[in-house]
């Protein structure tokens, strides 16, 4: 049975060196989450604790939904890791008690190791308390799950009304030959809910790893507070987003520490995601794509690139009217529901002059340059390679 591991990482001998002051591993660990308990509280400012909530504007748009005088509706980010911690203080109120452990076959979903909790927290942390965490065990005290689980906990989270759904998880099906869970991926999609999955932390190409490498997915690798990427994140074609997930405070088992991995980076995308939702619960994961991109702040090369995909979101001055547009990422140019050589073809045909609507031209900037020329195609044919 095909297997994940769960990609955040608590980089015990790397993050020694790299600024990691709150984290010690073996023993040490009960010492390291006393000695992070000041710095938790100190930092604990409007309920921010990541600082990539900050970074990504997740707190000024908090603040713009709250103050809009609108009825928030619940919205549903559904986790599946290794449960939740439900004594952690941080959690409380921001977690339903309709979640379910497919480990044990029951609806104890309690975290017995921490990592459900630290990307629950992330959520948590960088929302409203409108958006509720609805968890999902799907991994065990070690870090592993199967497949097969995973696929059944999409279906339970949506029967359960998730909008969003968080995978910070990673396995090596790099052919995709496990297909239940494309199944399950893609009736998320269809069912208007935004999948959400870390790019995994091998330090190489994240096409090489599952579900990262998915087309109907939004794949998050890892940046520090420098925008620069994550150690070991991994990177590559499959990369959409670059967002905050070095040396971030969660939420871990009783108190708090420091973490690092694109496990991390990927909840804040959900987040985000659950903010927008928040405002139009009826918008599509295309549609917040085109939005979470259309907020993008470029770091690498300019555009689309395979380090940071389309950059760090920000949603500082993110319009509260906003018009959801149409994705340039799909690349499906004459609209046959599939990317084929045909949709090359056809934006070949745009640039020696056939006539495309608006709405066409915007499907056919696929390195979304703002404009139609012969990288598009090269770049379209890339994605069918």
């Amino acid at each position: 049975m095909k297997k994940f591991r769960l990609i955040s990482v608590l980089l015990a001998v790397i993050t020694a060196f790299a600024d990691f002051s709150c984290f010690s591993a073996g023993s040490a660990e009960r010492k390291a989450e006393y000695d992070c308990k000041t710095e938790s509280l100190s930092n604990y400012l409007l309920g921010h604790m990541s600082w990539g909530v900050k970074s990504m504007g997740l707190d000024s748009l908090q603040k713009k939904i709250e103050n809009s005088g609108k009825q928030l509706p619940e919205v549903r980010v559904a986790v599946l890791d290794t449960g939740i911690k439900k004594s952690n203080r941080y959690l409380q109120g921001r977690y339903t008690d309709d979640g379910y452990n497919f480990i044990d076959n029951n609806t104890d979903f309690e975290d017995e190791q921490y990592h459900g909790t630290e990307v629950s927290g992330i959520i948590a942390d960088g929302t409203s308390s409108n958006v509720k965490i609805l968890p999902i065990k799907v991994m065990d005290k070690n870090g592993d799950g199967n497949m097969a689980d995973t696929a059944k906990g999409i279906y339970y989270a949506l029967d359960h009304g998730a909008d969003v759904i968080n995978l910070s998880l990673s396995g090596d099906d790099k052919n995709h030959t496990y297909h239940s869970l494309d199944n399950a991926i893609a009736e998320a999609v269809s069912r208007n809910a935004v999948v959400v999955v870390a790019a995994g932390n091998q330090g190489g190409d994240a096409s090489l790893r599952y579900p990262a490498n998915k087309d109907n997915v939004i794949t998050v690798t890892s940046v520090n507070k420098n925008n620069t990427l994550g150690l070991l994140a991994n990177y590559g074609s499959v990369i959409d987003f670059a967002l905050p997930g070095m040396n971030v405070l969660v939420p871990h088992r009783s108190l708090m520490m420091l973490d690092s991995g694109t496990s991390l980076a990927a909840p804040h995308a959900a987040a985000a995601a659950a903010l927008i939702k928040t405002i139009d619960k009826s918008l599509n994961q295309e549609q917040i794509y085109g939005i979470l991109k259309h907020y993008a702040v470029d770091l690498g090369d300019e555009g689309f690139d395979d380090t940071y995909g389309w950059g760090m979101i920000d949603l500082s001055n993110f319009d509260l009217n906003i018009k959801p547009v149409t994705p340039f990422r799909t690349g499906d140019v004459n609209h046959s529901g599939t990317v084929d050589i045909n949709d090359a073809t056809a934006v070949q045909k745009y640039l020696a002059g056939f006539k495309m609507t608006e709405f066409d031209a915007s499907l056919a900037d696929i390195d979304g340059n703002g404009s139609v020329t012969v990288s598009d195609v090269t770049a379209l044919q890339r994605l069918l390679t």
